[in-house]
């Protein structure tokens, strides 16, 4: 038995306004400390801690923006009372996103500035406002016609978006290499009713030990209640990512094979890549090909895995390594020829 696999991964929640790093939080006391002890030296007045950040209202939770980062507060505001007491308050501004309404495939579906991160959202808009852009769409029944975009950047896998009356509801994975210290932070985006959308900070994770095949799950919920017609209706957004450590797979390889189990040609890494390069990616294949074999080496053992895709298997769905530390799912339509093509 593999030991590390019976290893407990030990998680730290790293929550809002604590999990900064050493030398930022340093210079944050300083200055606080600084500001204190002259107001203090001066005055005699005591002291008391308060946190305000600033809520969403009545704005809709729309996704969730995955970062390895903290996304810092803004500096501390501190207030005098006229009794002489003061109060420190952490604040911090919403950082405002850019939609890709053109449905760019170069460009993440919204781009926070200065901020390198993953997201899935479910958006709402006028359907007049978006058009065809090629996002999923579902209408929400209520005056103008409103439509609900579900989309996310493409290390996403495992996507589902379901929609109710009472909830909308999405998942998605993010697979991580195990080979390295995990850390991400969860933050909440809203979306305002002119349709505008931005994020606050949110907590986090962090652990030293996740191991292949383990798991961790977010989830981030908002209920809102709303009078309609002097009927209050209440709707719920729900949001889950789940984290997935994942040994990365390298050296792919695909055996195309006969009724008969003799291999009859291949594709390298290099030629399966060179097919997502066009417009209309997918991969035909003809009558003799009677299933697919996928074959990988996992990065650290070498070891080989082997796939089986059946004649019929409408795609071709694989792990590659991508950037810090993350795999990506590519995803290759099949065309199969019948026999007396």
């Amino acid at each position: 038995m593999n030991n590390k696999r019976m290893q407990i991964s030990l998680f730290h929640i790293l929550r809002s306004g604590k999990a900064s790093s050493r030398s930022h939080s340093r210079k944050k006391i300083s200055a606080v400390s600084l500001c204190l002890a002259a107001v203090l030296s001066l005055s005699g007045c005591s002291l008391a801690l308060a946190e305000a950040l600033p809520g969403p209202g009545q704005d809709r939770l729309a996704g969730i923006f995955v970062t390895t980062d903290y996304i810092l507060l803004g500096e501390p505001e501190i207030q005098v009372n006229n009794q002489g007491e003061i109060t420190i308050k952490e604040t911090t501004e919403k950082i405002y996103g850019t939609l890709n309404k053109e449905n760019d495939s170069t460009q993440p579906p919204i781009v926070f500035p200065g901020l390198e991160g993953y997201g899935f959202y479910c958006l709402e808009f006028p359907e007049k406002d978006f058009g065809s852009t090629g996002i999923a769409i579902t209408g929400n029944g209520s005056g103008e016609h409103m439509v609900n975009y579900y989309t996310g950047d493409d290390l996403f896998t495992d996507l589902h978006f379901s929609s109710t009356n009472e909830e909308e509801y999405a998942e998605g994975s993010l697979y991580t290499s195990p080979d390295t210290r995990l850390v991400y932070y969860f933050n909440p985006v809203y979306q305002q009713k002119d349709g505008q959308v931005y994020l606050l900070p949110g907590t986090g994770i962090s652990t030293d030990s996740f191991v292949d095949g383990q798991r961790y799950s977010h989830d981030t919920s908002q209920s809102i209640s709303r009078n309609t017609d002097g009927k209050e209706e209440t709707r719920s957004y729900r949001f889950k990512i789940n984290i997935v450590a994942a040994d990365p797979l390298i050296d792919t390889e695909l055996l195309f094979m006969s009724e008969d189990h003799q291999l009859l040609r291949s594709l390298t890494a290099a030629q399966l890549d060179a097919l997502f390069e066009k417009e209309l990616p997918q991969l035909e294949l003809t009558s003799d090909i009677a299933y697919l074999i996928l074959r990988q080496k996992t990065k650290d053992s070498g070891e080989s895995t082997h796939r089986l895709f059946d004649r019929g298997t409408e795609t071709l769905t694989y792990m590659v390594p991508a950037e810090n530390h993350l795999l990506r799912e590519l995803q290759l339509p099949l065309i199969w020829q019948d026999a007396d093509q």
